[in-house]
């Protein structure tokens, strides 16, 4: 049995959209695998059940990514929780660091309270022509907090993210830190704020922009670490 680590993807459902039944699928970004195995690690693709977990594919897995989406589910909640509760390392993007934020929040209230709102200022965030030739080029600047791990990672105080969603977060909750925003003060990053657990989400897709793959990998070193403890 392979030693690397293995690193579970939640998937994108399309349960219960249409009353076609052959349209109830759940997808799987290639971009977020294609990361995981270039950092030397053993994508596993989350299994869902009419949108129930299957908790065996959970106790496999050694750390997750939340990727990016259009909905936010129940069950969403439920895989993070498990992941927090065991100390195993999160990874949220876009819409994954959204409901990550969103747990953050709601784990210390007895009420889903909304912290997710469409952007209707500042720069251009939404919407975009993105396609494969120009992910370089449809960008905004973002600003890192020089004392938050994501700083300690990806070594830069200013870097330029591709502009590619149309909802943003507006706070997190006590035991996380906001590390990153936008140059119009839009939350862009945040992170747990103890040694105890690593938990980072970006707003941007830095799976599609090689010069972040210093998140990944060091998500990777993490869980691989961890997974030891």
């Amino acid at each position: 049995m392979s030693k690397k680590p293995i690193i579970g993807i939640l998937p994108t459902s399309n349960y219960m959209v249409t009353n076609d039944t052959f349209a109830d699928t759940y997808r799987y970004g290639n971009n977020y695998i294609k990361k995981i195995v270039e950092n030397d690690a053993i994508p596993l693709l989350i299994p869902l059940s009419d949108e129930k977990v299957i908790e065996e594919t959970l106790e496999i897995c050694d750390g997750l990514i939340l990727p990016g989406g259009n909905r936010i589910r129940p069950v969403n909640f439920e895989i993070i929780d498990y992941f927090y509760k065991v100390k195993k390392p999160i990874f949220g993007i876009c819409m994954g660091m959204q409901t990550l934020a969103m747990y953050s929040v709601n784990m210390e209230n007895n009420e889903i309270k909304k912290i997710i709102k469409m952007i209707d200022n500042g720069v251009n965030h939404w919407p975009v022509e993105l396609t494969r030739d120009n992910n370089d080029e449809v960008v905004h600047k973002d600003i890192i907090d020089k004392d938050s791990l994501l700083y300690s990672i990806l070594q830069e105080q200013e870097i330029m993210v591709n502009s590619v969603h149309k909802n943003i977060i507006t706070e997190v909750g006590s035991k996380f830190r906001i590390s990153i925003r936008s140059e119009d003060n839009l939350i862009e990053g945040i992170e747990y704020k103890d040694d105890d657990r690593f938990i980072i989400g970006v707003q941007f897709h830095p799976e599609i922009l090689p010069q972040f793959n210093n998140l990944f990998r060091v998500f990777i070193e993490e869980c691989e670490k961890r997974k030891k403890i």
